[in-house]
Formats: structure tokens, sequence, C-alpha cells
């Protein structure tokens, strides 16, 4: 095979640097019948030539349908992309690579401009894997990429742990400052926290966490104060700087003892007496130990809040703290709630399984004993293991204690029922239809 010229490879990137619309004067074939002829010659060649991995002769057949027919088939651009990766692999001279991978993420655009796939979030995904393979320097350009796969639904997970890593480097090389490098990892944070909670959105924010973790001067408390305590003095009513200091100091452990948190706390609600102003306040209240002006501002929090994932948030902290007091009607109807609000809340069926197994001692008049009621309650927890991994543990462990309260084998068949058969419980304010099920020993 003939090496190809300089001339002619110059030739060939400066093809792919003309506007997309040049492409579109010729119809899908081609011009003229004898383009088409060439482009379906070609596109016989080319299939051949990949199937053998033999890039060097595909490259020619690709030239040529890019010249006649670019917009014939998504086949070209496939091939075209591997050819492209082949050839910038194993390309030495650093400007000629370069070159190769222009024409790369060019093809990766055009192939959706023309087809419209894959998907434009998958293009940006694939397209920051071409930046991390080629131009691993140019992290803005990686994140924007990754960005925008995570914005247009392509694995949004993925994507903003590449992120974060992006930002880990960036702020290793002294790109990004410390309170840059904050606020980004915050909003990761927040962005996959508004994701259904699945096992991959929960492994997410615990690798993002880990790679912030990494960083531990942004992790010391000692370091926050110094840092936040002269930018919140001279900016004391700058009400985006007091969240992004309210939020980082209420998440790392020790802060929200600080004076420097109860001072932006406070800010906060007088500026912006909003749900999150006044959420922050209540855990203000619980750090003083003053519980009931905390409860108050937990109610106000909740009543104010509009986003229901949110309210739902709320709600189960303030159920958690009922239940603690013993306010276990309370705690139910919060706890239900926010269940109504979001279903992909599974510690709001561990908060209502437990609130059902309290109930249950008072139970002594329904049928078995009040017992029916742990069939329920283990159901809840079963709920919610099944929607939060995260609780699989405490579920686990609550399943095994209020399985062994489940009515015994011989009370099932004397009362003439039988394991796996359907029952509704309506008992002591716990109604819902289960299956019976006999004590675990």
């Amino acid at each position: 095979m003939e090496k190809i010229s300089k001339i002619t490879l110059s030739a060939i990137f400066l093809m792919f640097t003309v506007t997309p619309g040049a492409f579109g004067q010729k119809g899908k074939f081609g011009a003229t019948p004898e383009d088409s002829v060439i482009c379906v010659r070609n596109l016989n060649f080319i299939r051949d030539e990949m199937k053998s991995n033999n890039f060097e002769t595909a490259y020619t057949f690709f030239k040529e349908l890019m010249r006649v027919c670019p917009n014939a088939s998504l086949n070209t651009y496939l091939y075209g992309i591997r050819i492209m990766e082949n050839l910038a692999n194993k390309e030495k001279d650093q400007v000629a690579k370069q070159k190769y991978v222009d024409t790369l993420l060019s093809l990766y655009d055009r192939r959706y401009e023309i087809f419209g796939r894959p998907s434009k979030g998958e293009t940006a995904f694939r397209k920051a894997g071409v930046l991390i393979d080629f131009r691993s320097e140019q992290h803005s350009e990686i994140i924007k990429e990754y960005e925008t796969a995570a914005t247009n639904s392509y694995k949004p997970t993925d994507s903003y742990v590449q992120i974060m890593q992006q930002v880990k480097i960036m702020y290793e090389k002294k790109l990004l400052d410390g309170d840059a490098t904050i606020s980004r990892y915050e909003n990761i944070i927040k962005a996959i926290e508004k994701l259904p909670v699945t096992e991959e959105t929960t492994g997410a924010v615990k690798t993002v966490n880990g790679l912030f973790l990494a960083m531990p001067e942004l992790n010391s408390c000692e370091n926050l104060i110094a840092m936040y305590t002269p930018k919140f003095q001279a900016n004391p009513e700058d009400m985006d700087l007091i969240r992004g200091i309210r939020y980082r100091l209420s998440n790392t452990e020790g802060c929200r003892e600080t004076q420097l948190f109860a001072d932006v706390v406070e800010a906060g609600y007088r500026l912006e007496p909003n749900a999150e102003s006044a959420f922050q306040l209540a855990q203000l209240f619980i750090i003083r130990g003053d519980k009931e002006k905390a409860m108050s501002y937990m109610d106000e929090a909740i009543e104010q809040e509009t986003d229901n994932l949110q309210k739902s948030k709320y709600m189960l902290q303030v159920a958690s703290a009922n239940f603690n007091e013993g306010r276990t009607g309370k705690a139910l109807s919060l706890a239900t709630q926010a269940k109504n609000l979001n279903p992909n809340a599974g510690e709001a069926y561990m908060i209502i399984g437990n609130c059902y197994a309290r109930m249950a001692t008072n139970a002594s008049d329904c049928e078995f004993g009040g017992r029916v009621i742990f069939w329920i309650v283990v159901d809840m927890f079963q709920k919610a293991k099944s929607i939060d991994s995260n609780l699989a543990s405490t579920a686990n462990q609550s399943i095994a204690t209020y399985s062994k309260l489940f009515p015994s084998y011989q009370d099932i068949f004397l009362n003439e029922y039988t394991e796996g058969q359907q029952y509704t419980v309506n008992c002591n304010g716990v109604a819902g239809t289960t299956t019976i099920r006999s004590a675990a020993k």
C-alpha cells in the first residue's frame, strides 16, 4: 500500500474543517449517478477492509465516501471513528496526532447532526472519552462534554463522577482554588441527589464523596473556618456566599458547633426566611439543646418548602425526631406524607415500620393478639431495603427481630389459615393486605 503523501493528508484535514452545510448540497448518494456508483462500491469495500482491521486501506475508501456521499450511511461514521482512533493512536508526531483527533471529534458531531444517533448525551459522553485519551489537559472541555451527557440523561451518574475526577485534578494542579472546588463538589452532589435513588446513584454519591475526602485540606473544619470567616465578615449579606458556607459547614464534622456556623445560619434566616434557612436554624437550635424551637423551625421549613423531594427529606427528619420523643402518631403521619411525596424514600418505610411495631404492643384485642401487625411491619422493612440498598443492614436486623414475633405455625393452623395466604390487617390503626407467615425459629 502506497503511503499517503503529506499534501494529500493536509487536504484530508482541510476537508473536515469546512462548514457542516457544505455537505448538504448533494443528495444522499452523491450529486450524480456516477457518484452513486462510487458511493455504493466504497461502502462495500470499506466494510470488507474493516472486518480485517485493514485501517490504512479502509482510510482510502473512507476519504472517498466523505467526498462523494457523506450523508449516505451511518456506517461511514462508525468506520471513520475507528479509523481515526487507530491513526491517532499510532501517530508519533503530536501535531499530526491532534489533527486526527480534531477529525475524530468532528465525526461524532457530524454523525449526530445527520443521523441523530447516538443521542446527544451519548455523543457528548464519547467525545469526553476521546478528550481524556488524547487531550487529558483540557479539563474544562472534558467537564463540558460530561455535563452535556448528564443533562441529556446519558449515564448521568458516571458523568458526574467523571466531572468530580476532573475537578479534583484541577484543584491539585492549582487551576481551581478551594472555594471553587467545594462549590463544584456541592453542585455535583446536589445534581446526583435529584436523580431517582438507585444503586448507581448511591454508588456515585459515595465515589464523589470519596474523591472530595481525598483532598483533606478541604475537609478540615479548622481550614474551612479560616477560609470562610474573612469572606463572611467582608460580605455578611451575600446570600450566595452564606448558602455555600452554611452547606459546607453543616456537612463537615465538628463545624456545626462553631460560631461561624451560628452566624451564617442566623444571617441567612434574617436575610432570606425561607424553607432552607428555617431548616438550618432548626439544626442550630438542636445543637443548642432547644428542642421546642428546633421543632418550630422544622415545621416552618416543611410548610414553606415547595420542592417535593426536599419537603420529604425535612418531613423524615421531623418524623424521626418525633418517634424518638415517643410521639408515634405524628411520626407516622409525617413519614406517610414523606413517602407519598417521594415513593423512593426508603427511610420513610423504615420509620413507618418502627411506628407500626410500637403500635402492635397495644393491639392485644386483634386476631393473634395483634401479632398480625408484625407481618405489615416486616413488609415495610422489606420495602425500605428494596428501595435503598444503604438501609439493607438495618432493615435486615429489624426483619430478623420482628419475624420472630409472627404467629406460630400451630396458631395459624388452629385458626384455619395457611402460610402464603393473603390476609387483610385492620388493627389498632394499622391497615393493609399482607401475606401470612409463621414465626421464624
